[in-house]
């Protein structure tokens, strides 16, 4: 019988998030849905600074939709996720799940801290199954439930 050590350390490049290419139309409807809302705001409010903020976020929103991922180093140890300069310990999240989006799987880490948002990475399918396997060793694996916020991104290809 062979002894099970820990994990052998697991490393991998990959993009930062999935990039959804949008067409003119997409942004058409991001300045549409944008100027609807914001009138929306201001008849409701007559407040010209809730007018603004809502402005704002939909300039916002139409910058980051429009940013390219970058090209991500992680590694995986005994003591935690390295992304690039940034280390998260295991002790920092409670579970992990995997979530299938297309030819490539996500991980989703649930954080322990309350109004840290999840941490989601981005697995090559040929090393899914280490991937899985190493953290399994160290966190519990829960089943995937996108929440709404992730089923509109997803529906609106954010």
């Amino acid at each position: 019988m062979t002894p099970v050590g820990p994990p052998q350390d697991v490393s991998w490049t990959a993009s930062e998030f999935i990039a959804h290419e949008k067409s003119a139309g997409w942004y058409a409807l991001l300045v549409l849905g944008g100027l609807a809302a914001t009138a929306v705001v201001y008849l409701l409010t007559k407040d010209k600074i809730s007018t603004s903020v809502v402005l704002l976020a939909a300039i916002a929103f139409g910058f980051f939709a429009a940013r390219k991922p970058r090209t991500q180093q992680y590694s995986l140890t005994g003591r935690g996720l390295q992304i690039g300069q940034k280390f998260y310990g295991f002790q920092d999240f409670k579970t992990f799940s995997v979530s299938e989006e297309g030819a490539i799987a996500s991980i989703v880490f649930a954080p322990m801290k309350r109004f840290m948002p999840p941490l989601t990475i981005y697995v090559a399918p040929d090393i899914e199954n280490s991937v899985v396997d190493f953290l399994s060793a160290y966190l519990p694996l829960e089943e995937h439930k996108a929440d709404a916020v992730d089923s509109l991104l997803k529906r609106m290809r954010f």
